[in-house]
């Protein structure tokens, strides 16, 4: 078969975000020594927990001291905020103290003391005044929260864009949509990508929402009441600590107990286990469009990947859908760290530790890998093409039974038809007619025309009309061209 039907090309502008690392990373760096991203490393690697820490404290220094100079002078806070950095501050110093004195945050201070100390002594005696530990480390997770979500969210706009551009590229090649796994009713190759577009819109604005309601830091000492700062004589100690969380970019309660309610936390993760799972509903629908059984989907990525190590003729296809059943083992693992997060909620006031060290798995492994699915499925969207004879006869397969409905919606129109049919009598001639074409194998246009009953109410012309399954597509490129228009290159960040 030869179609007639071709791609429109002139679509596809937005190239895949690149994973930029290469065989010389560090696999120290990567979740399980493999998965990752150049530009998620940094806020997960294995010094990010002190840099986000320095810099809340940084932050802390530098308001006080604005405010409260008598108490922080200016000379001094210059020192500290110069020297709160991973140039400064050796980081396996860090690390050595953490091991003696087992508590991260007095480590980070104590190495910090150190430096500070050879520059003026006085300074020294600033370090993390007016603070607890915790006002240091949420507010650092937070920070790295912060971060992370930027960067997960520029790269599901890129999966977003190169979804729209490749379904605005297919939007005139006939398709057949399944229900129950069942020809259902023609349409066009991209009219499910748009589904998917809109359903990661849809995680898109989730997780922004989340980004600019949940990313909640914190300044209020051991209970949140702040005690250190009434003593250090702040009048405002609500007020300080507003106006460090906004010079942050972060958020703040009133009533926060030593730590934000975890339930912010739990934001995250459930907005990231929802993306996945729309990630994953994606990449099983290219696998199964991919595999032989459907074959409507070809992979073209340049390279021959070997698709087995015992089958060779898998090269052919351009090797397994491995990027795709690795998106599914993401909503996996996310299904599970949703649990984790949402267990995690359960804090005995005003504190415990029962939740600290699976919030730094957690979020390490979900943003780390997740960015890396996120893009190889851009990637793997990018380089799929269609099989246009195969969408075209598998359209055609159903010898146009499956246009039974317009049949039964004229047979019922009174504006066509002088004496219209009750829609239970059409469903029954629709349904006979369509068990006599599927049953003999014939198709469906040419049962209609034998049939004297319809002929005496319908025109041959009409009947031809209806019955063309690979025109009665309903509103799908009007869709495509909306969901183009209304989603495409729309940056949260930009």
């Amino acid at each position: 078969m030869v179609s007639v039907y071709e791609i429109n090309k002139s679509y596809i502008v937005t190239k895949p975000k690149r994973k930029g690392l290469d065989a010389t990373a560090n696999t120290a760096n990567l979740v399980a020594g493999r998965y990752g991203t150049a530009d998620m490393i940094p806020v997960f690697g294995p010094n990010a927990t002190f840099e986000y820490i320095l810099k809340s404290q940084a932050m802390a220094t530098k308001i006080l001291s604005t405010y409260y100079p008598d108490i922080v002078p200016e000379k001094h806070a210059k020192i500290l905020i110069e020297t709160a950095d991973l140039d400064h501050i050796n980081p396996q110093t860090i690390r050595e103290y953490e091991e003696r004195l087992q508590h991260d945050v007095v480590a980070v201070n104590t190495a910090w003391e150190d430096v500070v100390k050879e520059i003026c002594p006085e300074a020294a005696a600033h370090i993390n005044k007016g603070r607890t530990s915790a006002d240091s480390t949420e507010t650092a997770k937070a920070l790295q929260l912060k971060d992370a979500t930027e960067i997960i969210i520029d790269s599901l706009e890129n999966l977003r864009d190169i979804l729209i551009e490749k379904a605005m590229s297919w939007k005139d090649i006939p398709h057949m949509d399944l229900t129950h796994r069942y020809d259902a009713l023609p349409t066009t190759a991209g009219r499910p990508l748009v589904h998917y577009v809109e359903m990661l819109q849809s995680d898109i604005d989730n997780m922004y929402h989340v980004y600019n309601t949940s990313l909640v830091g914190k300044w209020g000492d051991a209970t949140g009441n702040h005690h250190a700062l009434k003593s250090l004589g702040v009048n405002n100690p609500g007020e300080i600590q507003k106006l460090y969380c906004e010079a942050l970019g972060l958020k703040c309660m009133d009533a926060a107990a030593q730590v934000p309610g975890r339930e912010y936390l739990f934001d995250f993760i459930s907005a990231m286990g929802r993306t996945a799972e729309t990630m994953s509903n994606i990449a099983k629908y290219i696998a199964v469009g991919r595999s032989d059984d459907t074959n409507i989907f070809v992979n073209v990525k340049p390279g021959k990947p070997v698709g087995s190590s015992t089958m060779p003729h898998k090269d052919a296809k351009n090797g397994n859908p491995s990027k795709e059943e690795q998106t599914t083992s993401f909503a996996n693992i996310m299904r599970g760290f949703v649990v984790t997060a949402q267990s995690s909620i359960d804090m005995a006031y005003a504190r415990d530790l029962t939740n600290s060290a699976s919030d730094r798995i957690m979020h390490e492994i979900a943003y780390k890998w997740g960015d890396e699915v996120i893009r190889n499925l851009a990637n793997t969207v990018y380089y799929t093409e269609l099989n246009i004879d195969r969408c075209i006869e598998r359209v055609e397969r159903s010898f146009g039974v499956v246009t039974s409905s317009p049949l039964m919606t004229v047979l019922t129109d009174q504006r066509k038809i002088k004496k219209p049919l009750t829609r239970a009598e059409a469903h029954h001639l629709a349904a006979e007619f369509s068990q006599k074409a599927w049953t003999e194998k014939r198709p469906f246009v040419d049962v209609l025309l034998e049939d004297k009953q319809i002929t005496e109410m319908l025109d041959e012309e009409t009947i031809r009309e209806i019955t063309n399954p690979l025109t009665y597509i309903g509103e799908s490129k009007e869709i495509i061209e909306n969901g183009y228009q209304k989603h495409h290159g729309n940056h949260k960040f930009c």
